[in-house]
């Protein structure tokens, strides 16, 4: 198992740091690592009868715009089925009765720990968007019996969620439209 020898933040930023030093594996031999410390996030498949709510919108890290679900990055230790509740208000305007963990995971532990929580919800009720300064977003109610083509056919690219839709998918009262 590797461990530190040597550690110190290289980069401070608003949404991730990076660390970058030596470590030591269990051979002795000394190696340099980075790493991008995140507080982590959520992500959420809100789901309305037959329809889960996507959104759209522009991402410049990849120069598109792209379908998404509901997501957001957590602030320090905060519950992630709290920002969970926040993000999908935030984005949609809808409040879920109900929230369940569809699943958890590291976004890419090779090189950082930023740790990706994927929520369901259901009983949703719409109310008004409240998005931040910066976003711009368009809801996209899309039918559940079109997601397992739009994911066939790489219409969802973005990584949170291909993981959640799948997550869903793999439940079977979703499968029959019955969730």
């Amino acid at each position: 198992m590797e461990k530190w020898v040597t550690r110190q933040k290289i980069y401070e930023g608003r949404i991730f740091d990076v660390q970058g030093g030596e470590a030591m594996l269990d051979d002795g031999r000394l190696v340099h690592r980075e790493v991008v410390t995140h507080d982590g996030g959520v992500g959420v498949v809100p789901v309305l009868g037959e329809q889960v709510l996507l959104i759209r919108q522009y991402r410049i890290a990849v120069d598109e715009f792209i379908l998404e679900i509901p997501a957001g990055r957590r602030e320090g230790q905060e519950p992630p089925q709290r920002r969970a509740e926040l993000e999908l208000k935030e984005e949609t305007g809808y409040q879920a009765a109900e929230f369940q963990l569809l699943t958890t995971y590291y976004s890419s532990a090779g090189f950082t720990n930023e740790r990706m929580f994927i929520f369901l919800a259901t009983g949703l009720q719409e109310g008004d968007q409240a998005l931040e300064a910066d976003e711009e977003i368009e809801i996209l109610p899309i039918a559940l019996a079109e997601i397992p083509r739009m994911l066939a056919e790489g219409e969802i690219v973005d990584a949170k969620t291909i993981i959640g839709l799948r997550e869903l998918l793999a439940r079977p009262d979703f499968l029959t439209g019955a969730g």
